[in-house]
């Protein structure tokens, strides 16, 4: 089924990050559908005139890539057919005998290699954040360290063989560059880590605190005696260093997103739709011309008026005939269709998606359900004049092409809405109050917040399944997203 992972990309930006896992069955094709609905408080006054279909677009990124493998921290380096396996023998295939399609092999080996590290080192920070007690959480983090400079000190062994054989060539750039990204992806999933679990209520151990602090000064000072450009220094800006991070994480994930090709769906149909419109038109102005010929006569006023008011009428009936199919294309066709390719220009699949707002009466009864399950503080009468914007969007994905490229799990597509055109209308972020006290009350502030509701409806043509959740904003962007359990 399709999993989505939703958080804060930036303080105006919202990440939906869906994964369109291939079948396990023997279907060619995988289909699935994805609508995401977002209901928007009336206050805010966004509507279809002041937030076009045109604005939404441009309010949104979407990027296609491959899904990693899914590989604990310990599977990357243990087993014939391991990650770390396959990297090696795709080096020492390389150093002897080099030519160009086992460096891109090599290529293609290392940025994987480097995808999946990152991918296990998020699983097992939620180990550890879930860890029940002080000795679970001990024992965990301790076989996450392990398994950390385990795979630290396999990949360095391999930098003799890239330098002692090809010399200081691409290839040895190549190694370097992936050194220093998994340097840094593991300082930032530590830091990562140290952060959320000092925000629990239970904390974390010191031993436990000092021992990834520890793993992240070795890091810092593996990549300074490398000389690295990536290391921080105080009373520096800095700049350079996310910079750099900026330039290797998209080196690293090229071999992940996918070519894409957008153009407008039903284009075709459209222009004879479009064509059909002129047609009756004419037809309509050519029959009113016989007719008031044959009753008036030629070259005669009434004639001439007649001409007049059949030409008046074919220009509306042309256009009332394309703002009815504008207004009913959505029922047929989608706003753009999106072909993806594979690194080698092969097409393994499309992707359709439309932006419509609708309107409450038209919801389906499970969404419209849904919704009145959200409701916590809404009062329900007020809340029926919010607005509500419909995303929808299918992708069908080519079973096999997909399941060849190179053991990769699927597909995921990653869209960021930035909802800066939502919060111009937002009061102040902060709005004065009185709060009682021992002695009577007192001034106070708190922040004046919005809720913007998503549901988010995922189908593969067989299950269907639906997920909440309250995005909390104010007028500087977002505060936080929270999931809401589905009753």
């Amino acid at each position: 089924m399709i999993r989505e992972h939703i958080k804060k990309h930036d303080q105006l930006s919202l990440e939906i990050k869906l994964e369109f896992p291939a079948s396990v069955d023997r279907r060619k094709k995988n289909n699935y559908f994805v609508n995401i609905y977002l209901f928007l408080p009336n206050a805010l006054d966004v509507n279809k005139h002041s937030f076009t279909k045109q604005d939404f677009y441009n309010s949104l990124k979407t990027y296609i890539r491959l899904t990693t493998p899914p590989y604990s921290l310990q599977n990357i380096i243990n087993g014939k057919n391991s990650p770390f396996a396959k990297l090696r023998e795709s080096i020492l295939s390389y150093v002897s005998s080099p030519d160009t399609d086992k460096k891109d092999d090599f290529e293609l080996q290392v940025k994987r290699f480097c995808s999946i590290i990152g991918t296990a080192l998020r699983r097992e920070s939620n180990h550890i954040l879930r860890a029940k007690n002080s000795d679970e959480q001990e024992r965990v983090t301790n076989d996450y360290l392990a398994s950390i400079k385990n795979i630290r000190s396999h990949f360095k062994e391999l930098e003799k063989e890239i330098n002692t054989q090809v010399g200081n060539g691409n290839a040895y750039d190549i190694y370097r560059f992936a050194d220093e990204y998994q340097s840094l992806l593991v300082e930032r999933s530590l830091f990562g880590l140290l952060d959320k679990l000092s925000r629990k209520k239970n904390g974390c151990a010191k031993e436990c605190t000092n021992k990834l602090e520890g793993l992240v000064l070795e890091e810092m000072r593996y990549r300074e005696e490398r000389g690295y450009p990536s290391v921080a220094y105080t009373h520096r800006t800095n700049e350079d260093v996310l910079h750099r991070a900026s330039r290797l994480k998209k080196f690293i994930e090229s071999n992940l997103f996918l070519n894409t090709d957008t153009k407008k769906d039903g284009v075709i149909f459209e222009q004879i739709m479009f064509a059909m419109a002129a047609g009756l038109a004419m037809l309509f102005a050519t029959a009113v011309a016989f007719a008031s010929q044959m009753i008036y006569g030629n070259l005669t006023l009434p004639f001439f008026i007649a001409l007049i008011i059949s030409y008046m009428f074919k220009d509306r009936i042309k256009e009332l005939v394309r703002i009815y199919f504008n207004k009913e294309h959505h029922k047929f066709f989608q706003d753009f269709k999106t072909s993806i390719y594979d690194q080698r220009a092969k097409k393994i699949g499309f992707l359709k998606e439309s932006f419509q707002f609708i309107k409450h009466r038209h919801l389906a009864e499970n969404i419209f359900t849904a919704r009145n399950s959200m409701r916590s503080t809404e009062i329900t009468k007020e809340s029926m004049g919010e607005k509500i914007i419909l995303y929808r969007n299918k992708i069908k994905i080519f079973y096999k092409k997909v399941k060849a490229l190179n053991d990769f799990s699927g597909t995921t597509e990653i869209l960021r809405l930035n909802i800066a055109h939502f919060t111009k209308n937002m009061d102040d972020p902060k709005k004065e109050l009185f709060v009682r006290t021992k002695n009577g009350f007192k001034r106070s502030s708190a922040r004046r917040s919005y809720h913007l509701n998503l549901i988010l409806s995922y189908s593969n043509g067989k299950t269907d399944e639906i997920k909440l959740y309250k995005l909390i904003d104010d007028r500087n962007g977002i505060n936080r997203i929270e999931r809401i359990r589905n009753n």
